[in-house]
């Protein structure tokens, strides 16, 4: 494994959001977590020296002890992302069933391409990697297509961008979406339904000829699972994970893609990236909450001599 040296190269953008979780059937009030893409993954790349930096947006009622935690943990300053009279993305998570379920209860403001605007001097220091992790559509692929064309490198999550919500808030899937919009990504992150739902068909390697069409590399995961990257239509990598004792797979997928992101657009090397951060985000399997962010570089450092990633 490369050696790690803090870097200020990626910028990550979605919604930091609340979850109330359902741990077991019959728990009387749900567990309050700190949630989200952007709290996961700046938490987690924070953790291993990498200095990320966030656009996001919270309402007026995100707590006072999540502020302090972003502060302190990961360097953020929250009152740069407060909406006013807006309220923050919070999410019920029902994991006690498999597969879990989840409802959007609120949504804040969407990003848009305001948000993304620099000064001259800013715009020097621009990151060269992109993270676009959304969980409830607040990046529009419109915005997606827009903004994927001002970074070197591209990196997006499916999640937030095949949902859609029921009329109580159910988070379910949508199909037959506009594939163009990726054409400014390098990397696309999907398991097979999300692959499926981005084309509407219902073959995935179907699936996999038209989203090569537009992205470079496609990350196709199962949960704690194989890791695999596809380059155009072609398997070129794939990674077994560690064995762990799952405590909550909550944020894990976030983590993987930002240690991915991360260390890919130090080291370029592909090899490298997908066995980090598919270490992390197994470690990060046995804990709960937001704490499975807090890596230890020394460990993953250790643990990942263990990760086999086979190349085709």
């Amino acid at each position: 494994m490369e050696s790690w040296r803090p870097v200020s190269d990626v910028l990550i953008a979605g919604h930091i959001a609340v979850d109330e979780v359902i741990d077991f059937r019959g728990q009387i009030s749900p567990r309050r977590s700190l949630g989200g893409p952007a709290s996961y993954s700046s938490l987690a790349l924070t953790s291993l020296g990498f200095k990320p930096e966030v656009i996001s947006k919270v309402g007026e009622d995100f707590p006072v002890e999540y502020c302090q935690l972003l502060q302190e943990k990961a360097g953020l300053d929250i009152s740069h992302f407060i909406s006013r009279n807006e309220k923050t993305t919070r999410f019920r998570i029902d994991r006690s069933i498999n597969p879990r379920r989840l409802w959007l209860v609120s949504k804040c403001r969407d990003l848009s391409s305001m948000d993304f605007r620099l000064n001259s001097v800013q715009a020097i220091l621009r990151p060269k990697a992109l993270i676009v992790n959304s969980v409830a559509g607040e990046i529009s692929l419109s915005l997606l297509d827009r903004i994927s064309k001002e970074f070197d490198l591209v990196f997006v999550d499916s999640q937030g961008f095949v949902r859609k919500f029921s009329k109580n808030g159910e988070v379910e899937m949508r199909f037959g979406l506009d594939i163009s919009s990726l054409s400014g990504v390098d990397f696309l992150k999907a398991d097979r339904n999300e692959l499926i739902a981005w084309t509407g068909l219902k073959d995935w390697e179907a699936s996999i000829r038209q989203v090569a069409k537009f992205t470079q590399y496609l990350i196709i995961t199962s949960g704690p699972g194989n890791a695999e990257i596809f380059e155009g239509q072609k398997l070129r990598w794939r990674s077994k994970p560690l064995e762990v004792n799952i405590a909550d797979t909550t944020g894990a997928g976030d983590i993987f893609l930002a240690v991915f992101a991360a260390t890919f657009s130090q080291s370029e090397n592909i090899q490298t990236a997908l066995s980090t951060a598919i270490c992390a985000a197994t470690l990060s399997l046995e804990t709960k909450g937001i704490e499975k962010a807090f890596l230890s570089r020394q460990r993953i450092e250790r643990a990942s001599s263990e990760i086999e990633v086979r190349q085709y």
